[in-house]
């Protein structure tokens, strides 16, 4: 058999081992190009080969398993992640994998046994906590949820905690937050493309900031992709717009770091990182208040069973000029696992908490007081099933 890919012309008359490791390199280059379906096809032949002399080792099946993931391949994946827990049985990693995908894939009770058997083989991994978390909130046992959670948060501070920080929290308190200057105090966004599911919802936020954050100003860094007309709405409901983009051989999720720039923009004195498809509430606005008023140079706060990541890359904030730029984040993070549309979460777990974890806000309304953290204020509670930071595209949408 032959194959074409990025390394070039595979040819089985070379030496096996030669030829396998790369198509394996093939199908990581087609990964990392965002050609899901290509790598896909690569990372099979990759297991079939491996096939032929024994069985292929654990990473060629984690591979394939993430590919089938982020392709929403759900069934495919599941039964790759099957077949190597039982050519593996002892690793951790593979049942660990099995778990997220049968999470995604609605079944509860699979993802929890999964998680556990990961555990019994040894895994410290907090994935599986995350995972665990999830799984015990969809099936109704909240306090096994909060417990996982805190688990998971406690975990990643253990790991993640300890590092070296590569920036520096001033020792003074920060300047008093300045309400008369609004283009100091930004709310920023990243956006590219066309979708309703972030482009009405933030629209809409747009429309209610001179309601709820009236001390602040919107912006928008956004690429070409996006439509003029719609950059013109947001412009003239006050939104400053900050072209942005990336090279064409980077993945699209990178555009998730551009709205981290406004942390280091010199005129930038308070910085919100939120998400476009969810919308500002007046819980969030009294979250933030409360903040101000600390003395910490940081925000962050957890509002669902699933924020049980250290920050949440839509739900944090600080004081501007000491966060690094996004390239600088980047240039410092050591990729502990494959890179995901999460890259802006794992930067902020790897790079940014080690630095802040010890001047930061956190309100958190499930798994407080882990890492110490306080409950919200009492005040502008969301309707019950309602949070910050959910998908508010679905209030938009017409049900059948």
């Amino acid at each position: 058999m032959s194959w074409q890919g990025k390394a070039g012309f595979l040819d089985t008359r070379q030496e096996p081992s030669i030829a396998l490791d790369a198509l394996r390199q093939a199908a990581r280059d087609a990964y990392h190009q965002g050609q899901l379906s290509q790598a896909a096809d690569l990372q099979s032949a990759v297991l079939a080969s491996g096939r032929t002399t024994g069985a292929p080792p654990p990473d060629d099946f984690l591979f394939a398993g993430l590919i089938h993931h982020q392709a929403g391949r759900l069934a495919d994946g599941i039964a790759v992640l099957r077949e190597a827990s039982t050519r593996h049985p002892a690793n951790p990693a593979i049942r660990e994998n099995l778990a997220v995908l049968l999470l995604v894939a609605g079944d509860w009770a699979s993802a929890i046994a999964a998680c556990q058997q990961a555990l019994q083989l040894g895994s410290d991994s907090p994935n599986v906590h995350d995972c665990l978390c999830e799984a015990h909130m969809q099936s109704g046992h909240l306090e096994l949820a909060q417990h996982a959670g805190r688990m998971a948060l406690e975990s990643k501070d253990r790991r993640f905690g300890a590092a070296s920080p590569v920036f520096a929290v001033p020792p003074t308190p920060p300047p008093p937050f300045d309400p008369s200057q609004p283009d100091g105090n930004i709310i920023a966004y990243s956006l590219w493309g066309n979708a309703p599911r972030y482009q009405v919802p933030l629209l809409e936020n747009a429309r209610v900031r001179p309601h709820l954050f009236p001390e602040w100003t919107i912006r928008v860094y956004h690429d070409q992709s996006v439509d003029p007309g719609y950059l013109r709405e947001l412009a003239g409901l006050g939104v400053q717009l900050q072209p942005a983009g990336n090279p064409t051989d980077i993945p699209a999720h990178r555009g998730l770091l551009w709205r981290f720039s406004a942390a280091a923009d010199p005129s930038v004195r308070r910085f919100l990182i939120r998400d476009a498809d969810s919308l500002l509430t007046v819980k969030e606005r009294v979250a933030v208040d409360d903040w101000l008023r600390s003395g910490f140079h940081f925000h962050a706060m957890r509002d669902w069973f699933s924020h049980t990541d250290l920050l949440l890359a839509g739900m944090w904030g600080g004081v501007g000029c000491i966060v690094p730029s996004p390239d600088a984040l980047l240039a410092a993070h050591t990729f502990w696992r494959m890179e995901t549309n999460h890259i802006d979460q794992d930067i902020l777990a790897a790079v940014v908490w080690p630095a802040i974890r010890g001047n930061i806000l956190i309100h958190d309304s499930i798994f407080h007081p882990a890492l110490g953290s306080v409950p919200f204020p009492p005040f502008g509670a969301l309707p019950a099933g309602h949070h910050i930071g959910q998908n508010a595209f679905l209030h938009f949408t017409k049900l059948p």
